[in-house]
């Protein structure tokens, strides 16, 4: 410790010595003119003060050269194809000739690997003349064998009609500037404990860029060479380039990576190619759905959580669809509604609602009234198991009668100082009516059976602002698609009725999805939710069931925003055709960690970690099944 401050010290010293007394020494003297005054001969320094800058100049030649005592390895020793410092071994190697063809960001793979290594990439400009001038006199040696091989009637050779047809795209792209050329150097040292442990990493290295057609070679007899070129000295003494264009370069860069970032917004998660943080505004995107995909285990739920976490303090209302009771710890830290929609419950949501008002100008009045009657044929598809088309429109007809006898009418929908009708007054209607009693003996048990205390009694909720969780773990699966029906259909009418900022999560989507008429009005929620500063979230781990609907893929197109999460080798095949995945996005969804997630929005794919507060984790993982 004193030898390294004893060394900032002299360092101090020696650059901040006081020159001022030797400006004049430096200064060219002036000619002396007999206008000029006397001339004043410059001070020359004392003999101590010279012998006191030598000795400054001994301590810090001596401390400097303790310090690289210090940072010197302890032992060095040189092989013809590898190097050891100390315990570790080193190997160099240079990649000499691409493909015709780079994927953008090609070098992604091996700077994100998890091993030791160095590398160094030397680009130097080369004169556009210059180049002009060879490629001139390369172009005729092939047109010179084009020609001999013509002459002596050969099969032209197609590997030189390639050659010639690139030179000349060169030579266009040179002129008009749109290129330029450049020499380019790439080596990498890797690094290990031991002689074996060093050979797998260089087979991996090389199997890696060999699938891209990127050959390579290891260094010999140069060994400290290799070291001086990789290492943080800007020198290459390797000298072993390939010659590049600038559309070509451009894929080496190795930083490149996806970054989403807006001035407002909440954050989300890290970028784990570059550490930016992900700061991202769903309402300011024109289409902010998400669908959620990930095998269960894999911690699906803690990531929408952070994020209603995090919108909340934004003032945004989230609403949530609870399968399996994971949301109440949120709901009892900020104590708010959570409602638990069971046979006991106490809650009522009569499907007869409506909107207290219309906010889009441009529907027509009758809209809302529409919308309702469409929404309650779905429902009875639902309930009563699928209707002829006889049975839909005698039902369509019952369903607008029964709003008629409380005063809403396709002429005045206004619900305010109306009553709404229940499932009981819909029963009455249909009694009237011929060809009605099949659908009253089904209807029978929602109206005066075992369910008629769900569907046919007047909604005594109310959806507050901030957050609202509906509990149906404790629902019978029978009854679960409708109660999800039902519960999105109450929810849509609150929406339409106030403008505000609101997430819509649903949780286990493929319950609803195993339903074609629950999946239509999903996918109808989907699409117009935007009107409303709605965004919906869609999570399933049952990829497969999700997609058994029709309505399975115009669901993830309406959502520009997806996140998978750690995938089964199951459905792996499946996840990657819907998503067009690269190869290396499918082999780290399977073997991604649970906080690696791999994020997309609009055409930007980023993989991210996830990092939460000590508050936050306490929040969610309390009480809750991941």
């Amino acid at each position: 410790m004193e030898n390294k401050q004893k060394l900032i010290e002299l360092v101090k010293k020696r650059y901040t010595w006081d020159i001022s007394k030797f400006s004049d020494w430096l200064t060219p003297r002036p000619e002396k003119k007999e206008s000029d005054t006397k001339y004043i001969k410059p001070q020359k320094e004392s003999k101590e003060e010279i012998q006191k800058m030598l000795d400054m100049e001994k301590d810090y030649k001596s401390a400097l050269a303790y310090v690289k005592d210090v940072i010197s390895p302890e032992f060095f020793k040189v092989y013809n194809d590898k190097l050891r410092i100390n315990d570790t071994y080193l190997k160099t190697f240079f990649v000499y000739a691409y493909p015709n063809f780079l994927e953008w960001n090609w070098l992604s793979p091996v700077i994100n690997w998890d091993v030791k290594f160095d590398m160094s990439l030397f680009i130097y400009p080369i004169d556009s003349a210059y180049i002009q001038k060879y490629l001139k006199k390369r172009l005729t040696q092939l047109g010179s064998e084009r020609s001999i091989n013509a002459e002596k009637w050969l099969v032209n050779d197609p590997a030189i009609e390639a050659q010639i047809q690139d030179v000349e795209e060169l030579r266009n792209k040179l002129v008009r500037w749109q290129e330029k050329y450049f020499h380019f150097w790439l080596y990498i040292t890797i690094y290990s404990s031991s002689e074996d442990r060093l050979q797998k990493i260089w087979k991996d290295i090389e199997t890696l860029l060999s699938g891209r057609n990127v050959l390579q070679k290891k260094c010999f007899l140069r060994p400290e060479q290799w070291f001086t070129s990789t290492g943080p000295f800007a020198k290459d003494e390797l000298w072993v380039y390939r010659n590049i264009s600038t559309w070509w370069l451009s894929t080496t860069f190795p930083f490149s990576s996806s970054s989403l970032s807006h001035d407002d917004g909440i954050l989300y998660w890290i970028n784990t190619h570059n550490n930016s943080l992900i700061l991202y505004d769903r309402f300011m995107s024109e289409n902010a759905n998400m669908v959620v995909f990930a095998k269960s285990g894999s911690w699906k739920s803690f990531a929408v959580k952070l994020e209603i976490l995090r919108s909340m303090m934004l003032w945004t209302d989230v609403i949530v669809i609870d399968p399996e009771n994971e949301y109440r710890p949120l709901v009892e830290t900020v104590w708010w509604s959570y409602l638990d929609v069971n046979l006991n419950s106490k809650e009522r949501i009569n499907p007869f609602d409506l909107p207290l008002a219309l906010k889009d100008s441009e529907e027509h009045p009758w809209d809302l009234l529409r919308t309702a009657i469409i929404n309650l044929l779905w429902l009875m598809n639902l309930m009563l198991g699928k209707m002829t088309p006889e049975e839909e429109s005698i039902m369509e007809k019952a369903i607008t009668t029964t709003y008629s006898l409380k005063w809403i009418t396709f002429e005045d929908d206004n619900i305010i100082g109306k009553e709404i009708p229940i499932m009981k007054d819909l029963a009455d209607v249909l009694e009237t009516m011929d060809g009605g009693s099949s659908l009253i003996k089904r209807l029978e048990k929602y109206t005066s059976g075992i369910f008629a205390w769900i569907f046919s009694q007047r909604t005594n909720i109310d959806l507050k602002e901030w957050l609202q969780v509906f509990s149906v773990r404790d629902l019978d699966d029978l009854l679960r698609p409708t109660i999800m029906y039902v519960i999105l259909s109450h929810i849509w009418n609150k929406v339409r009725s106030s403008n505000k900022k609101r997430l819509l999560v649903i949780d286990e989507a493929w319950n609803i999805m195993q339903f074609e008429d629950s999946a239509k009005f999903l996918f109808w929620l989907v699409k117009r939710a935007r009107k409303y500063k709605l965004w919906v979230t869609t999570i399933t781990q049952d990829v497969e069931d999700f997609m058994t609907s029709d309505y399975w893929k115009p669901i993830i197109t309406n959502s520009s925003i997806q996140l998978l999460l750690k995938q089964s080798s199951a459905s792996i095949d499946v996840i990657k055709d819907v998503f067009k995945l690269t190869e290396q996005e499918s082999y780290i969804l399977l073997n991604a960690s649970i906080w690696q997630w791999l994020f997309f929005a609009w055409s930007e794919h980023v993989w991210i970690q996830v990092v939460a507060s000590f508050y936050e984790e306490q929040i969610i993982d309390k009480k809750t099944t991941k």
